[in-house]
């Protein structure tokens, strides 16, 4: 063998276990398969709405899923700061389907992929009217309906975290503040069911064309008086008659991001 033979020898030799360790470090670093949420094709992946909570050594950590047009998979990543997650908990909406939650209490040891179905949700017939003073009613505005899920607190297993909202629609009353909305009925739905109903529709007045929030509403309602949001119920009263929550009531209400508006 040459002398030049040798020293490459000698080189790729003292080498492999730089390589060995640098292939070592990559495979430590490698970022855990995401969990792969399939959706049947009857429900519009762009309607679709997911909230979801990761916990770890990392602790704990939420977010929503990005609604995205035809698809049929939504995938969610399983770590934080490269920090592989333990558990997953996820609420998944979509218009005209019961609500679904899925719970992995193991990453590691289980699938990451979970088939969803569509069960039927039906509808009611919604009927508001909305009183606001004349300052605020000359702003060309719409009324923005949220269902909230005050359950998602427990279900996540978390105290302290913004409630969970989830979009239902948008109208616009007319002159006299009279509107109408085809709303799911959620006494029909299984989840909100095994939570007690803990959730209920709130009622925001935004600005047509900034998306501002002029004003969250409360209903007025002999029988709905002092609830700053629409408790669960087969039917409502013909119409349900809303006005401006005072100012100082306000600040303290989580406020719907924009862009999770649709």
């Amino acid at each position: 063998m040459s002398h030049s033979t040798r020293r490459l020898a000698s080189l790729m030799i003292l080498g492999l276990p730089l390589l060995l360790a640098v292939g070592f470090s990559w495979a430590q670093e490698a970022e855990p398969a995401s969990f792969e949420i399939r959706l049947p094709p009857e429900i519009r992946s762009e309607q679709v709405q997911a909230r979801y909570y990761l916990t770890g050594l990392f602790g704990g950590y939420g977010d929503s899923v990005k609604a995205e047009a035809e698809t049929n998979v939504y995938l969610i990543g399983t770590s934080v700061h490269h920090q592989a997650a333990e558990s997953l908990k996820v609420i998944l909406y979509a218009p005209g389907c019961q609500i679904v939650t899925i719970d992995v209490p193991s990453l590691s040891e289980s699938e990451k992929t979970k088939e969803i179905s569509c069960e039927d949700l039906p509808s009611i017939t919604f009927n508001g009217r909305v009183e606001l003073p004349e300052p605020l009613r000359t702003r060309p505005y719409e009324v923005e309906i949220n269902y909230i899920a005050y359950w998602a607190h427990d279900f996540f297993g978390v105290a302290d975290s913004t409630v969970a909202a989830f979009h239902l629609g948008r109208v616009t009353p007319d002159e006299g503040g009279a509107f109408q909305a085809l709303l799911p009925n959620f006494t029909k739905d299984a989840v909100t069911g095994s939570f007690h109903r803990n959730a209920g529709l709130q009622f925001i007045a935004r600005e047509r064309d900034t998306r501002n929030i002029v004003s969250f509403l409360v209903p007025v309602n002999k029988d709905l008086m002092e609830l700053h949001d629409l408790p669960l119920k087969p039917r409502y009263p013909n119409p349900v008659v809303f006005k401006p929550l005072p100012e100082s009531a306000q600040k303290q209400i989580d406020r719907p991001k924009q862009e999770g508006v649709r």
